[in-house]
Order: structure tokens, then C-alpha cells, then sequence
């Protein structure tokens, strides 16, 4: 089953001299549309971010709880390309890949269960970007076996938490089967297909629709942050706080494709564990701009994942804002 805000169109950023359609973005109907766990919910150019909200949800009577804060105000501030806040001289690379090699398990790795069950809030904008609401825009809950059986529940927090969708699935999606550890292998994993020549590929957003749509384990957590290290391009911020307000380091990269706009995305992963806390795609217009503003210059999208863990079906936990 596809992820509810992985409208998995594409996985590449930009071919040489393309304009994103945000149309469907922007224009996106309430109900789910078929979930694929591929985050790019501005279509072409997105970023998941996790982060959270303010409750303890207690699964598999006791075996895993996650704890979820509220969401602070300000976007997360996006570390300009090769740069990182640790001096001059640092090497982006080297960083993530020690990151990778000192993470432990977290709270659920060791919780064994038939569905695996995510949670993400998400705030999004495509006119003007703007982080001055405390509520997310949405909140999706997400049960998987990883082997097709899915239900996916989206919820319009802005307005009383009214349901929009509750959809479940048998289908496979593109993220279901066995996570690989490698590399190599992940890249290929989260990319699915070949891409065209010229197109520059967006595994930042790959990597949030992955965390969307699965428990990663830890294995395949470094897996991942060994891939984006070698990434041309990346920056890295030790410790930058999400919505939620929570530390992580995160692994930054920024695209100014042959357009009048600027491409920033950010991923903050957990210090201790390398789950991914938040996610976020931040595309504005440069200063240098000549031609006329257009539809779908400017957006932005956060996401949180407040939760990654084992259930036992996919009742528990309820559906609800709390």
C-alpha cells in the first residue's frame, strides 16, 4: 500500500530545465490519496520531517511507548550547502558516517510485533512559505505488515480533528519487503527505478516517504545516513531542534536547479537511535530572479514523526488527535 502523503510521482528533483508541477500539491483533494511511502507531498520537491506532539501512547500493553511534545513555533534552520556548524574544515561525510557507526537501538527496536505502526504530522504551504501555526495541518497514522496489509488514517487537526480518510489495502508498496543495510543497496531500494540522464535524484525525500511508510531498523538506519554521506553536497547542523523541540543532527542539502528558485531540505535525525525525528522542504525564489513569480516557486513542507513502533493490529492504538 502506498503511504497517504507519499504521492510517490516521481523520485528525482528536477530533470535539466523542469519546472516541479505543484498543481496537485496544492490542490490536494482531503480524502488519502493512495498512500505510497515515497514522501513528496509537494510532488517533486519534498522532505519529510519528524517531530511530535503532546501525549504517551502506550502499545502492545507496555511493550513500547513513545513519548510525543508539542510543536514549537520556527522552521528549522536549514545549513547552507557544505557548510556545517562544527568549524571550518569539517567533513560532512566523515560526520554522518560516525553518526551512523555510534547509533543504538531505540525504545522499539526490540519490540516484535505483526504491524508496524508510524505516525507523522504535517504542516504545509504552498503560496507563501510560513511556519506561524502550532497545528499541524494533518495527521496520518500508518499500520503496515511491510509484506502489503496496510490501513492509513488521515486527520484534519486544524479543525477538531475531523477524519478525512481511513483507507486500508492489500497491496504491496514500494517500500515492503525486507530493508536492506547496505548502501548501495538502500539507494537502490528508495529509488526504485532507473532515473533519466540529467535528473538529479531526491533521496532526501525518498528517505522521509521510507521512514513514512516502515519501522526502519537500526541496521538500515545507518544504512541510510551512510548513503546521504555520500551525497555531493550535503552539510550536516550537530544539534538543531525540530518543532517538537527536539535535538538531532541534521544532514542538510541545498539545489538551486536552472530555475528563479532555491531547493532546501533538511532531515534531523535522533542523536542516540537515528530514527528520524522531522523533515523539511523549504523552496523560495532568489533574490536574482528576473522572470515573473509562478505557482509553485515557493512551498513549504514539515513533517514530524513522533512515532515509529510494533502493534498488534491495526485498531491499537485508536484513531484521534491525542
Amino acid at each position: 500500500m502506498n503511504h497517504p502523503d507519499n504521492d510517490r510521482s516521481t523520485n528525482s528533483v528536477l530533470g535539466d530545465g523542469e519546472r516541479p508541477d505543484m498543481t496537485d500539491a496544492r490542490q490536494r483533494p482531503a480524502q488519502i490519496r493512495r498512500p505510497l511511502a515515497t514522501v513528496a507531498a509537494a510532488a517533486v520537491l519534498t522532505v519529510l520531517v519528524a517531530g511530535a506532539a503532546a501525549v504517551t501512547t502506550g502499545l502492545l500493553g507496555g511493550h513500547a511507548s513513545t513519548q510525543v511534545v508539542s510543536p514549537a513555533l520556527g522552521p528549522t534552520p536549514i545549513t547552507p550547502r557544505g557548510q556545517t556548524s562544527s568549524g571550518a574544515g569539517a567533513d560532512p561525510k566523515v560526520l554522518i558516517e560516525r553518526f551512523a557507526a555510534d547509533l543504538t537501538n531505540g525504545p522499539a527496536d526490540p519490540v516484535r510485533a505483526r504491524f508496524e505502526y508510524i505516525v507523522l504530522l504535517v504542516w504545509d504551504s504552498f503560496a507563501a512559505p510560513s511556519s506561524s501555526s502550532t497545528t499541524p495541518a494533518r495527521r496520518i497514522q500508518f499500520w503496515t505488515t511491510g509484506l502489503g496489509a496496510s490501513r492509513a488514517v488521515e486527520l484534519d487537526e486544524t479543525h477538531g480533528c475531523r477524519l478525512l480518510s481511513d483507507q486500508t489495502d492489500d497491496e504491496l508498496g514500494p517500500f515492503d519487503g525486507p530493508l536492506s543495510s547496505d548502501p548501495d543497496a538502500v539507494r537502490r531500494q528508495i529509488l526504485h527505478e532507473p532515473l533519466a540522464p540529467g535528473t538529479v535524484p531526491d533521496l532526501f525525500g525518498q528517505v522521509g516517504g521510507l521512514y513514512g511508510a516502515r519501522f526502519v531498523p537500526l541496521a538500515t538506519r545507518q544504512g541510510v545516513l551512510e548513503m546521504l554521506a555520500r551525497q555531493p553536497g550535503v552539510g550536516v547542523q550537530p544539534a538543531t531542534t525540530d518543532r517538537a523541540g527536539r535535538s538531532g543532527l541534521a544532514v542538510t542539502w541545498t539545489y538551486e536547479p536552472p530555475m528563479p528558485f532555491t531547493v532546501a531540505k533538511t532531515l534531523i535525525f535522533d542523536p542516540r537511535n537515528g530514527q528520524l525525528l522531522a523533515s523539511h522542504s523549504r523552496a523560495h525564489r532568489r533574490p536574482d530572479a528576473t522572470t515573473p513569480p509562478e505557482p509553485g516557486d515557493e512551498y513549504e513542507i514539515y513533517q514530524l514523526f513522533p512515532t515509529s513502533t510494533y502493534t498488534r493490529d491495526m485498531q491499537t492504538p485508536k484513531v484521534g488527535c491525542s
